[in-house]
C-alpha cells in the first residue's frame, strides 16, 4: 500500500523528510502550493489477535500496534539531527483502497497532529 503524507505550510529550517530505519531522509516533493507531498510503500497486514493493523517497510518504526513514521529534520547545515516527530499509523483500517493519506496539522512536537480528516483511503 502507498502512504502519502502531505504537509500544507511546510518550515525552512533546513533539510526534512521521513527517515528510514537505516537513518537516510526521503524527502518530499513540493507542490504548486507550497506544501511538501512524502510517500512510501508499506505492507499491511492484520496485527495480533486480528484487532489492529499492523504495518512494515523501510520507513515503518515502532513495536507492532504502535507503528509510526519519523518526519525528521536534520540541522541546518545537515550534520545532525535536529528533532523528529512521529506520525502514527492507522490502527484501524479507514476503509479500502491502495493508498492511504493523511494532512499534518502540527509538527512541533514529537507527535504529529493530523488534520480533521485523520487517515483516509483512496485509490
Amino acid at each position: 500500500m502507498r502512504v502519502v503524507v502531505v504537509w500544507p505550510k511546510p518550515e525552512d529550517d533546513g533539510p526534512v523528510g521521513l527517515q528510514d530505519r537505516a537513518g537516510e531522509l526521503a524527502e518530499g516533493r513540493r507542490g504548486p502550493d507550497g506544501s511538501l507531498r512524502y510517500e512510501t510503500d508499506v505492507r499491511v497486514r492484520p496485527g495480533r489477535g486480528g484487532e489492529a493493523l499492523d504495518f512494515t517497510g523501510p520507513h515503518v518504526h515502532g513495536a507492532a500496534g504502535a507503528r509510526f513514521l519519523y518526519l525528521s529534520f536534520r540541522t541546518a547545515d545537515g550534520s545532525g539531527w535536529a528533532r523528529r516527530s512521529k506520525i502514527m499509523l492507522p490502527e484501524a483500517a479507514p476503509g479500502e483502497g491502495t493508498a492511504l493519506r493523511a494532512t499534518l496539522a502540527d509538527v512541533s512536537g514529537s507527535r504529529a497532529r493530523l488534520d480533521a480528516t485523520g487517515w483516509t483511503v483512496g485509490r
